[in-house]
């Protein structure tokens, strides 16, 4: 018996986020120094960014905690501490699946959000 490997869903669209809007919002202000948009505009580019950022970063916290919630539901809250430890220590385990598992039980088996400690 063996725990599945935790495989938390990727961040791609929240990385993309990241590293395009601040691109964007340098163009902005680059075309306001040339000036071919006028400040207002260029404003409103810095808005829709921030706000581009904060809600895939909101979508991504919000797919992470429910992937870790269905994990520990279907594979850890049924399990005693002694046999997750002994789960946990298994050579076969990913080091992905073992920080988790070791995670939750350094917590007192309570599902933390991500990036949360105890």
């Amino acid at each position: 018996m063996s725990l599945p490997a935790y495989l938390p869903p990727e961040s791609n669209r929240t990385q993309l986020a990241v590293a395009l809007a601040p691109l964007l919002v340098l163009a902005a202000f680059t075309a306001v120094v040339t000036r071919l948009i006028d400040p207002d505009t260029a404003l409103v580019w810095l808005a829709a960014c921030a706000v581009w950022v904060v809600h895939e970063m909101h979508e991504f916290q919000k797919t992470i905690d429910g992937y870790n919630a269905d994990y520990v539901g279907r594979h850890l809250a049924w399990r005693s501490p002694a046999t997750l430890s002994a789960l946990a220590a298994d050579a076969g385990l990913t080091t992905a699946t073992r920080e988790f598992v070791q995670h939750y039980l350094d917590a007192g088996r309570v599902l933390l959000r991500d990036g949360q400690s105890v």
